[in-house]
């Protein structure tokens, strides 16, 4: 059962802790340094991982961190905080059943393995496109997946500890551009497919992960033409059940309810600016969807398909997790 639910108030600077149930705010923690960014949980959801990512964003971060939070969640406390030294910009996290930290830093453009308990990095491997930002694990944990945000979609092998194969993010040259990189990316639940969202097409793209290659394009409609300066981050997450898959995209104020078994099958709603961080609570019919640039979080019933409450939800939370 679901404890509590934890957010990453990246304007605020602080990490903030919600009832799982009502949603009322119990706890918030201010970040010792600037500024909390992403978040990764440990696979026993007993600790917390935040990264420190600099005082701005991707492309004008002119003074980058370099150290993730750990926190405890049973004691909803910063306990211990981890030092990468020369690797700047900690951005996406992910954490693996043999107790590693796995941690891309955008600027160095670094995959780092890190050991959380000794506080050590313990192997460094090189991206291999630009703006590596975002990472995510298959169920199974065979592979892990980067995101760029100018670049391809990289695939990188944790039994070979190596990276064995990049996926184009280019579009085809008929329609909207040539593509830019991508960023959200999630597993299918089943753990065959990997969805992506590129960033010029708004397109959830399907990668075959024994193959490392695309399969299918599913537009997300209505395509809505966006400013190539500005961020056009689009996330992405299964429910618990895995029959519904929501996507929000930042730059639009909209998200989508997807059939999981028909991504063509969507229903658009609207919602306050910037939305980003999705989480599901254990009731199995909702999903809560933070708006970074509204300081909102908001109830959607997955089932009917539609808004169904609102309420504060701090400064600007990027990512939530319910714990």
């Amino acid at each position: 059962m679901d404890t509590g639910l934890i957010a990453v108030d990246k304007v605020a600077n602080k990490i903030r802790f919600y009832d799982p149930q009502t949603l009322a705010e119990m706890k918030v923690l201010d970040s010792p340094e600037s500024t909390v960014h992403e978040l990764a949980l440990s696979c026993d959801r007993n600790m917390a991982f935040v990264p420190l990512y600099g005082d701005g964003i991707y492309g004008s971060n002119k003074n980058p961190n370099n150290k993730i939070l750990v926190v405890e969640l049973a004691r909803q406390a910063v306990v211990d905080i981890i030092d990468l030294g020369e690797f700047v910009a900690p951005h996406g996290m992910v954490a693996t059943r043999d107790g590693k930290l796995w941690v891309v830093c955008d600027l160095p453009n670094k995959l780092l393995c890190i050991d959380p308990m000794n506080r050590r990095i313990e192997a460094v491997y090189d991206a291999p496109a630009k703006g590596a930002h975002l990472v995510e694990k298959l169920p199974d944990e065979s592979k892990l997946y980067i995101s760029a945000k100018e670049g391809d979609l990289a695939a990188f092998d944790l039994s070979r500890r190596a990276f064995t194969a990049t996926v184009s993010m280019r579009g085809n040259g008929v329609v909207r551009g040539n593509g830019s990189g991508s960023e959200g990316l999630t597993p299918t639940p089943d753990g065959r497919r990997l969805i992506v969202i590129d960033n010029d097409r708004t397109e959830l793209r399907v990668i075959d992960v024994t193959a490392d290659r695309e399969i299918d394009r599913v537009p997300l409609l209505p395509y809505v033409l966006t400013n190539v300066k500005r961020s056009r981050l689009a996330k992405l997450a299964f429910s618990r059940d895995g029959r519904t898959l929501v996507a929000t995209s930042y730059a639009t104020a909209l998200a989508w309810i997807i059939d999981a078994a028909n991504y063509r099958a969507q229903t658009m709603l609207p919602l306050a600016k910037g939305p980003m961080g999705i989480a599901f609570p254990e009731d199995g019919r909702t999903a809560i969807v933070s708006s970074h640039d509204s300081g909102l979080l908001t109830q959607i019933d997955l089932q009917e398909k539609r808004v169904i409450a609102a309420r504060d939800g701090g400064a600007g939370i990027e990512v939530m997790a319910f714990y």
